[in-house]
């Protein structure tokens, strides 16, 4: 009685009926965790995130009996003979936010990971993240990422529970898609795609002979200096010629820009504006709402092969069979964690392993640090089977399907 009498008011004691041998599950926490459990408040907070068993009884051979076994509530009593438990996390683990479905609920293929981060190819058809009121079920990236994601290691420190998008790509957009998996993280990749840092590519199919017009046109180094990616070609020496067109122009009365430049032209094409489909690199510099398919569309008068929303009707609906065409193909980003000042050191480690694991990877991914110390992460996949399968198609059927060749300064 004396340990209840040092820990509790006479007025608690009342109130909550506490006696030697029965006393309410917050009231048992603080006396058995008064370190952990310092107030009324905090035992019941915790009582209520079901993170408190309760097993009336002892235990069998060491082990909890299930029938015996219970979710405390707040207000269950405890007598002598029973067992509190305070559930913890004792290792990094996504299955549990799982364990209800035995596999996935789509293909999710992961094109990069490490204990920090991850790239996954967010196939067409399928939200990042579902709606507030739900409406999707399992099927959104976010749901799926506990299947496909490896947990860190133990000893990585602020882990996710489940590892979490950072932005997001439209639902009718494949490709690349920046995945966290610590808190540390979640942040420095949060701030690199707001301060535009993450360097993106798209490829799409445009419906028309888009036009490459002199007085929007910049080179490679102007480019440069836009803050995009402009690639890492083989051939340097052609790469430098390389022209490109920007579209700088407001949208909701913010500031949108897009670099582009035409990559093939398909022309003699049934029901295409101008008989002529064109395939075209797109590097946003900015991240507004529908941006590219919006410049291609209004700016470029080029809509988006397939785009429903902004393809004006007409002939074009007779091209909306596949959805559109827009492929998140390449990114270059920093690395959230060996950037940092605790991460430098670890890089030093591991340095030699993770470029060695990216050179083995099947895919065209690969960590480097750069001349002025940062670390980066490249990475470039395939464009969907959709894509080849249309310009297979179109090279067939077109009278002249040649690369457009780079201006020359």
């Amino acid at each position: 009685m004396s340990d209840i009498q040092h820990a509790f008011s006479p007025e608690e004691i009342q109130r909550l009926k506490l006696q030697p041998e029965n006393v309410t599950v917050p009231a048992a926490l603080i006396l058995l965790f008064p370190d952990h459990f310092t107030t009324q408040t905090r035992a019941r907070k915790e009582s209520r995130k079901r993170k408190i068993l309760l097993h009336k009884g002892a235990l069998t051979d060491g082990k909890f009996d299930r029938d015996k076994l219970k979710i405390a509530k707040v207000g269950d009593r405890v007598v002598p003979g029973f067992i509190l438990a305070v559930q913890a996390r004792m290792e990094h683990n996504y299955s549990e936010s799982a364990n209800h479905h035995k596999e996935a609920p789509f293909h999710l293929p992961v094109v990069y990971e490490d204990d920090y981060f991850a790239l996954v190819n967010k196939p067409e058809g399928i939200v990042t993240f579902g709606p507030k009121g739900g409406g999707y079920g399992r099927m959104t990236v976010k749901s799926c990422l506990p299947w496909v994601i490896t947990p860190p290691k133990l000893g990585v420190v602020s882990v996710l529970r489940r590892p979490t998008p950072v932005h997001r790509i439209d639902r009718g957009t494949s490709g690349l898609l920046v995945v966290a998996k610590t808190k540390p993280a979640i942040v420095e990749l949060s701030r690199m795609f707001k301060e535009r840092k993450a360097k993106k590519t798209y490829t799409a199919i445009v419906n028309g002979d888009i036009l490459e017009p002199k007085d929007t046109s910049i080179s490679n180094e102007e480019a440069e200096k836009l803050g995009v990616c402009i690639g890492d070609d083989d051939d340097v020496v052609e790469s430098r010629k390389r022209k490109w067109q920007v579209i700088d122009n407001e949208l909701e009365d913010q500031n949108a820009v897009t670099v582009w430049r035409r990559v093939k032209q398909y022309t003699g094409i049934e029901n295409a504006r101008n008989n002529t489909l064109s395939m075209v690199e797109l590097k946003p510099k900015t991240g507004r709402y529908h941006q590219l398919r919006r410049h291609m569309a209004w700016t470029g008068n080029c809509p988006l092969l397939g785009d429903k929303t902004y393809d004006g009707g007409g002939p074009a609906r007779l091209l909306r069979e596949n959805g559109f065409y827009l492929c998140s193909n390449k990114i270059v980003i920093e690395h959230p964690f060996y950037n940092s000042p605790q991460g430098r050191s670890m890089w030093e480690k591991v340095k030699e392993d993770e470029i060695k694991k990216c050179n083995d990877h099947k895919e065209n991914i690969r960590i480097a640090e750069e001349s002025d110390g940062r670390v980066l992460v490249y990475a470039e996949i395939d464009l969907p089977s959709k894509f080849n399968e249309l310009t297979d198609l179109m090279g067939e059927n077109s009278a002249a399907a040649a690369e457009c060749k780079d201006e020359v300064a």
